[in-house]
C-alpha cells in the first residue's frame, strides 16, 4: 500500500509542479550566453494563430530559386532513375526518408524542378489522418480533382486509374498514422490503392525517419516500396556549403581576392583566405553544436554574430559560437517524454488527438502540452473557437535534439 501511496503522491506533486510552470509569469529570453535555452530558441518562431480547415494542401514549387542538393546527388539520382522506369511502364512505389528539418521539402523540390515536366506533377500534403476506408477513398480522390462521393475500394481503383497520369509527391506519411479507431484500415485501404494504380501515376511518398522504422518493424512497410532512398541531416562538408550559401543572410560579405606581398616579399594570408578558413572551421563547429540540423546551426550561429557584434567570421572564435542549453529537456518526466514522443512521430497533434492516444481527459491533454510549450519543446497554433483544436509541434529547429534525446530514453523506436 505504501508503494501505491507514494506513486500517487509523486504523481500529484508532478502535476502540481506542471500548474505552477503553466501559471508562472514567462520572461522573454533575452540571454546571450554560451548557451541558448530551449524557450529561446521557441521564441523564434510564432506561438499563436488560428489553424486553418484540416484538408490537403499543395506546396508552391520554387522552380526560380533551387539551391544545391548538399551532397545529396546520388539519392536525386535514384528517385530520377525510379520516375524514368516508371515512364516505361515498370512503376513501383517510391519512398524518400528523412529526419523532420533535414531538408526533405528542398530536396523534393530539386526533384521536380529536374522533370522535364511531361506530365503533371503535383506536391501535396496531409494534414488529417483518415480514420475510415471511406475518408482514404477522399484524401485520394481529392489529388485528381474527383468530386465523387467514394463507394467501394473496387470502384476507387478504376476512377483513379482512368485519370491522365500523374507525378505525386506526399511528404508527410507520418501524418497519416493517427493511432485512433479506424485508423489502420484507412492506411490498408490508401496502400492498397497505391498499389493497384502505380502503374499509372508515379506515386513518391516522404516518410519521417523515425516513423519509417517504426512502420518497418510492425508492418514492413518497406516491402511494398521498390525505390527508398535516406536523407540524414548535414555533415561538416554538406554544412560549409550551406554556410556559405547564408553569409549574405548572416551580414557577412567576403573580402576580394588579392594577393599581400611584405617588404621583403614573403607571401601572407589574404584576407578572403583569412575568411574561408573561417567558414570551415565554424562548419565542424555548428556540426556538433546542432547535430547537423540546418536550421538549427545557422540560428546559432547568426546569433553568435549579433552577440559579438561582428561582420567578419575570422573574429568569432569557434569556441565562442553559441550551443544549445538542453537542461530543460533533461528534467522532463516519463509521462512528458512519452507525449513529446507521440506529438514527434505524428509530427504534430491537437490536444483531442493527445486525449484520445493516452485515454486521458482534455483538461489533462491541455495542460500536458502547454507545460511543454513552456519548455520551449513545441509551439502550438492555437484555435480561437475550440482549445481542444489546439495544434502543436515539436520546434523545427530542435527535432534532432529531441530525436535523440527520446532515442536514448527508449520513447522512438530505432533500427
Amino acid at each position: 500500500m505504501a508503494v501505491t501511496i507514494n506513486a500517487i503522491t509523486t504523481h500529484w506533486q508532478q502535476l502540481i509542479n506542471k500548474i505552477k510552470t503553466l501559471f508562472a509569469p514567462q520572461q522573454i529570453e533575452t540571454e546571450p550566453s554560451d548557451k541558448l535555452s530551449l524557450k529561446a530558441i521557441a521564441q523564434t518562431y510564432s506561438h499563436h494563430g488560428t489553424r486553418g480547415q484540416l484538408k490537403q494542401q499543395p506546396y508552391v514549387i520554387h522552380k526560380d530559386n533551387i539551391s544545391p542538393l548538399l551532397g545529396r546527388e546520388l539519392a536525386m539520382e535514384q528517385i530520377s532513375n525510379a520516375i524514368e522506369l516508371w515512364r516505361k511502364q515498370q512503376g513501383e512505389l517510391s519512398a524518400i526518408t528523412a529526419p523532420f528539418g533535414a531538408g526533405l521539402s528542398h530536396f523534393i523540390n530539386n526533384i521536380i524542378h529536374s522533370q522535364a515536366a511531361a506530365e503533371p506533377i503535383l506536391w501535396l500534403s496531409f494534414y488529417r489522418a483518415p480514420l475510415s476506408t471511406k475518408e482514404a477513398i477522399s484524401s485520394l480522390f481529392s489529388c485528381f480533382d474527383i468530386n465523387d462521393d467514394p463507394q467501394s475500394i473496387t470502384d476507387a481503383i478504376s476512377l483513379i486509374n482512368a485519370q491522365p497520369a500523374k507525378i505525386i509527391f506526399i511528404d508527410d506519411m507520418h501524418k497519416l498514422m493517427l493511432r485512433r479507431m479506424g485508423n489502420y484500415q484507412a492506411l490498408v485501404t490508401l496502400a492498397t490503392i497505391l498499389m493497384e494504380t502505380r502503374q499509372k501515376h508515379c506515386w513518391i511518398m516522404g516518410c519521417e525517419t523515425y516513423v519509417w522504422q517504426r512502420l518497418s518493424s510492425l508492418y514492413q512497410i518497406s516491402h511494398f516500396f521498390k525505390t527508398v532512398v535516406h536523407l540524414a541531416y548535414l555533415n561538416q562538408p554538406a554544412m560549409h556549403t550551406l554556410l556559405s550559401l547564408h553569409l549574405a543572410d548572416l551580414g557577412i560579405t567576403l573580402p576580394a581576392q588579392s594577393a599581400i606581398k611584405t617588404l621583403d616579399d614573403t607571401a601572407k594570408a589574404a584576407p578572403l583566405d583569412i575568411e574561408l578558413t573561417a567558414i570551415e572551421e565554424h562548419s565542424k563547429t555548428l556540426v556538433a553544436n546542432s547535430q547537423g540540423h540546418p536550421k538549427l546551426a545557422l540560428l546559432l550561429l547568426k546569433r553568435s554574430i549579433a552577440t559579438q557584434g561582428i561582420k567578419q567570421l575570422s573574429k568569432l572564435p569557434s569556441t565562442d559560437i553559441i550551443s544549445v542549453d538542453t537542461k530543460a529537456l533533461s528534467c522532463l518526466d516519463e509521462e512528458s517524454l512519452f507525449a513529446l514522443a507521440e506529438i514527434y512521430i505524428h509530427g504534430g497533434l491537437t490536444v483531442e488527438n493527445l486525449s484520445i492516444i493516452f485515454n486521458i481527459s482534455v483538461e489533462k491533454s491541455s495542460l500536458t502540452l502547454e507545460f511543454l510549450s513552456r519548455q520551449g519543446l513545441i509551439i502550438p497554433q492555437y484555435c480561437e473557437e475550440d482549445f481542444v483544436r489546439h495544434y502543436y509541434q515539436i520546434t523545427p529547429a530542435l527535432t534532432q535534439i529531441v530525436a535523440v534525446h527520446l532515442v536514448n530514453h527508449n520513447k522512438l523506436f530505432s533500427l
